[in-house]
């Protein structure tokens, strides 16, 4: 490994966990960022056995959406678009449409996931979880708006 390489690891593990960053995380980094997030929300939220199983089921519904989503442009589908003279318009539809299909269809399980693991908490949790959403909202607003100055 060179040295670019190992600075750059070590570079984005602070950049998405060190640092209060909460961006999206790609590649590797998702596995580890959605055990941090396990973590830390339990913690926060003092979950049993049983919210932690129904979270840990929301989360995999990301992962496997984020996969799926992931999964459907690559690059030389994406390098096709622009390698002719003219911009193919339907292809790109297409791509989009397969997209939203996509999402779509993992709606129904994201949101029944999700709706069983808030179900669980018990009003005192439900309290937190709003607190620490309004919190991560807040501070997404502040960081975008910082990064678009």
């Amino acid at each position: 490994m060179n040295f670019f390489r190992r600075w750059h690891a070590h570079h984005e593990f602070h950049h998405h966990f060190g640092h209060g960053h909460h961006g999206p995380h790609i590649g590797r980094h998702a596995d580890a960022f959605a055990h941090l997030l396990m973590a830390r929300v339990g913690a926060k939220l003092d979950l049993d056995s049983e919210q932690q199983r129904r979270f840990a089921a929301w989360i995999e519904q990301l992962q496997n959406q984020r996969g799926a989503m992931k999964g459907m442009a690559r690059g030389p589908e994406l390098a096709g678009l622009v390698a002719g003279e003219q911009f193919p318009r339907d292809s790109a539809q297409q791509m989009l449409n397969a997209k939203l299909d996509v999402v779509r269809a993992a709606g129904p399980g994201l949101i029944g996931a999700f709706a069983d693991f808030f179900d669980s908490l018990d009003s005192e949790q439900r309290q937190v979880l709003r607190f620490m959403m309004r919190r991560f909202s807040h501070s997404r607003r502040h960081g975008d708006a910082a990064a678009n100055s």
